[in-house]
């Protein structure tokens, strides 16, 4: 009988390790260049989640932030009332896949393109019903993984980039609701898995 129990508690202390050593794996610290482009957001914004005043972003569970081991690979942050602009750090960000930090109206000013361009594994890219303004950085066209780009709803100004007709992946496109020229940048040969195009004044105009 004594040597079952001893057994079994060797068995119970080796489950509790395991779990212990899954915790801190889960908690890797955050990579120095993720967190300074974090924390360079949160000096910028205003209405901030509460619990991103502390230390590190994934460590702390930082509140829209996910990250897979040390690094950020998706930050959420919709209808947060963030006010502020988006900060050139975001392009330290290389793991990034989604970025959503939409129906913030105080979100305002350009995109920074180089740092936009720098997002290699961006797949969502979501700012519907904030306030960005300028150009639609060209460098969108860089972004080879993206397929799903809504920027409706801001203040771009200037032609639509055509380097958005280089996106093979991208299945969803929305620029309308800004004050946009040109000509619609994508087509059924360039972008063949395209199912939804909302064009500035073309309501939904639906891809063929």
């Amino acid at each position: 009988m004594d040597e079952i129990r001893i057994k079994f508690k060797a068995c119970l202390l080796l489950v509790v390790l395991i779990q212990i050593s899954s915790a801190a794996a889960q908690q890797a610290p955050t990579d120095p260049n993720d967190a300074a482009a974090l924390n360079s957001f949160k000096l910028m914004w205003k209405n901030r989640p509460p619990n991103w005043e502390n230390s590190d972003p994934c460590v702390g569970g930082w509140v829209g932030v996910t990250c897979n081991n040390s690094q950020v690979i998706s930050i959420k942050l919709s209808s947060m009332g963030l006010e502020g602009q988006l900060s050139g750090d975001i392009g330290a960000l290389t793991e990034l896949q989604t970025l959503d930090l939409s129906y913030n109206r105080g979100l305002n000013g350009p995109l920074p393109a180089e740092a936009i361009g720098s997002l290699k594994k961006l797949s969502n890219l979501i700012l519907v019903g904030c306030s960005f303004s300028g150009r639609i950085p060209s460098t969108i066209g860089d972004l080879e993984e993206l397929v799903f780009l809504s920027l409706n709803s801001n203040s771009f100004t200037g032609e639509i980039p055509p380097s958005i007709g280089k996106l093979s992946k991208l299945y969803w496109l929305d620029i309308a609701d800004n004050k946009l020229s040109g000509t619609i940048p994508v087509s059924s040969s360039s972008t063949p898995g395209l199912d939804m195009l909302l064009m500035p004044n073309m309501p939904n105009t639906c891809m063929a």
